[in-house]
């Protein structure tokens, strides 16, 4: 008995097989010849990687069950991930419209971030995303976070998720200083057969399985591996990645998105880090330095511009908190902290603009802005919610009660919030 390896259809073949199916849908008569050729085209396009058995099963179960020739590739869907929904079909004109102010709702202070994000969405939600590219496969989109650390960068990536999906959980995060080793992408991808993890998979390719329409966050890519970055360019090129155990995952309704703080800051000889823009420069210097060490680190100290390339003009370098939007980051802040009060413990807050103490907040957050919205983060827990956590434990504040706060008082080695019982 001899084994031949039959190999997974081409392009001409494929397009022979669906030329040859065409006639089984009961609709086929019912469209021009150039829309017929369009949908041909895309269905060669998205069946990339299916055996031919699998796609002359896939199109005659179709032709049998009446499903509409322009609805074939829900068909696909349902035989890749096992469902039809496609959740990116469900975004409604309107919500497009609407949705970089809707973005704008949730990170403050970074409009050209914001204005380059919901153009990648849009792009993706209404299919015009990678037509200048001879594959369909690859992700609905790829970005390329870049900038200070505590500006947002992690922030927009779960309101897209929100956004797109519904739900922040559709966000799949990974902290790549945790695959900075050399084997590391085994434990992305699978071990191979006969190392120990075999059977439990990749981390990544895992996720992706469970959850193929969703938001993949790799945070600090710099920090991982560059035998990882290699795995990354036929994701970005394809959109789909063979596992550990030969079962192919597809990343084609997915965002990529990767992080970074190239640029920030340069590393001397001896270790030590010394800032290369600051909240004094402007936006402009601080884009066009950032880009500058972006590129360099992925052309001169890694050697792999082929990255850049599939990033393209999604480069997106987010801005220093500004003074300016210290009120509307601290607002969100503050608002949390109340409605979370209120549903917790069925205790009303109320935290005027106008009082001391939000003029103390404000204040005190703006000599924080090192950090960005961290250091916002950190003088609300510090000036606001610890000293609230004492008095309400302390004077024993009830269900159903309202309490107005008045004034944040700075003690030598303590902080008092004044309140009014209303």
């Amino acid at each position: 008995i001899k084994t031949i390896s039959i190999p997974r259809p081409t392009r001409a073949m494929r397009q022979v097989l669906i030329q040859a199916h065409r006639a089984d849908f009961f609709d086929y008569d019912s469209y021009s010849q150039e829309t017929l050729d369009k949908q041909e085209k895309k269905l060669i396009g998205i069946t990339e990687g299916f055996t031919s058995m699998e796609l002359d099963r896939l199109l005659t179960l179709c032709g049998v069950q009446q499903i509409r020739y322009s609805e074939v590739p829900k068909a696909i869907n349902a035989y890749r991930y096992g469902q039809q929904d496609d959740p990116w079909s469900k975004l409604k004109a309107g919500e497009l419209k609407k949705l970089q102010y809707s973005l704008e709702q949730d990170v403050k202070g970074q409009p050209a971030a914001i204005r380059a994000v919901a153009d990648v969405i849009k792009r993706s939600a209404i299919g015009l995303s990678g037509l200048q590219h001879s594959s369909f496969g690859r992700p609905k989109g790829v970005l390329f976070f870049a900038g200070p650390t505590g500006t947002g960068k992690t922030e927009l990536a779960k309101a897209v998720a929100r956004t797109v999906f519904g739900d922040e959980s559709t966000l799949l995060r990974f902290d790549m200083s945790e695959y900075g080793h050399e084997h590391s992408d085994q434990r992305l991808l699978g071990a191979p057969p006969g190392y120990v993890g075999y059977d439990a998979g990749g981390e990544l390719t895992n996720a992706v399985k469970a959850h193929p329409f969703s938001i993949l966050l790799f945070d600090e890519i710099e920090k991982a591996h560059p035998s990882i970055l290699d795995k990354f360019l036929q994701i970005l090129d394809d959109g789909r990645m063979t596992d550990s155990k030969g079962e192919t995952v597809y990343f084609t309704e997915t965002i990529i998105i990767f992080t970074s703080n190239k640029g920030i800051y340069s590393t001397q000889p001896d270790g030590t880090k010394i800032p290369v823009v600051g909240q004094n420069d402007n936006y402009e210097t601080i884009e066009r330095k950032v880009k500058e060490a972006v590129q360099d680190y992925f052309i001169s100290e890694l050697g792999r511009p082929e990255i850049l390339n599939r990033i393209g003009n999604n480069l997106v370098v987010f801005d220093f908190i500004r003074p300016d939007s210290v009120p509307a980051i601290l607002q969100k802040q503050v608002h949390n902290i109340l409605i979370g009060l209120q549903e917790t413990r069925g205790i009303v807050l109320k935290l005027e603009s106008d009082s001391k103490a939000w003029e103390k907040l404000v204040n005190l957050s703006v000599q924080n802005l090192s950090f960005g919205g961290r250091g916002i983060g950190n003088v609300v827990e510090k000036y606001l919610l610890n000293p609230l956590a004492r008095t309400i434990s302390d004077e024993g504040w009830q269900s159903g009660e309202t309490y107005r706060v008045l004034d944040i008082v700075l003690k030598a080695d303590d902080v008092v919030v004044k309140t009014q019982k209303e």
